[in-house]
């Protein structure tokens, strides 16, 4: 049980760190002449591990991992900006690694706040829907508490970076939230399954005697 908790919470740590970097890149959407930050496409994958969590564990370590992954960030953030930093005898490779990993302060202040509200919304409606439904409506608590973490954090992120930050207009903002919001919504319920099986996957083990 408790190394099941560590790997999850290690994965959860990767996940939102790397989508805080992977979000240098923008990326060209196929259909609409938009580009979405490459972070926003892996991002999604904690909430799907903060709702097992909180499902398993109960919200206290959901909230317990939440805050670790916090620290995690800044840690990077602080070992990137160090790394940076450090002297070299190659500037085109100084300036290709400030270009990829070069994380601004702003972005990372506005994702943080953004990334802490959010999941802390998503956890504790999450918990306070298991209440209410006991075992059972998984799918509804998984996507309410994912829903409306969600418009918290799209809101928060684009609004402190791109509208606070950088200054764009309400008007090219509006449609990267609307769209982002949609992405995150679509991939919850897209997951939904695959809580869903993670949860048959652990009390399968469970009944069976396996330790995780």
């Amino acid at each position: 049980m408790k190394s099941l908790h560590q790997i999850i919470c290690a994965s959860f740590c990767i996940i939102v760190v790397l989508s805080n970097i992977l979000s240098a890149k923008m990326v060209e959407l196929p259909l609409i002449p938009l580009s979405i930050p490459a972070g926003l496409i892996t991002y999604p994958l904690t909430f799907l591990l903060s709702d097992f969590v909180t499902e398993i564990f109960g919200a206290r370590k959901a909230q317990a991992m939440v805050a670790i992954a916090f620290a995690m960030n800044l840690l990077s953030f602080g070992l990137i900006q160090f790394g940076i930093a450090l002297p070299t005898q190659d500037p085109s490779q100084q300036k290709a690694i400030e270009a990829v990993l070069g994380l601004s302060g702003l972005r990372i202040f506005s994702s943080l706040i953004a990334y802490a509200t959010s999941q802390t919304i998503g956890i504790q409606t999450y918990a306070a829907l298991k209440r209410w439904t006991g075992p059972s409506w998984i799918w509804v608590r998984s996507n309410t508490s994912t829903w409306l973490s969600q418009i918290v954090d799209t809101v928060l992120i684009d609004l402190l970076y791109l509208g606070w930050g950088l200054h764009m207009p309400i008007a090219e903002v509006a449609p990267i939230m609307l769209f982002s919001f949609i992405y995150k919504a679509f991939f919850s319920v897209a997951c939904t399954p695959v809580l869903y099986l993670l949860l048959k996957l652990r009390k399968f083990t469970t009944t069976q005697g396996v330790a995780l």
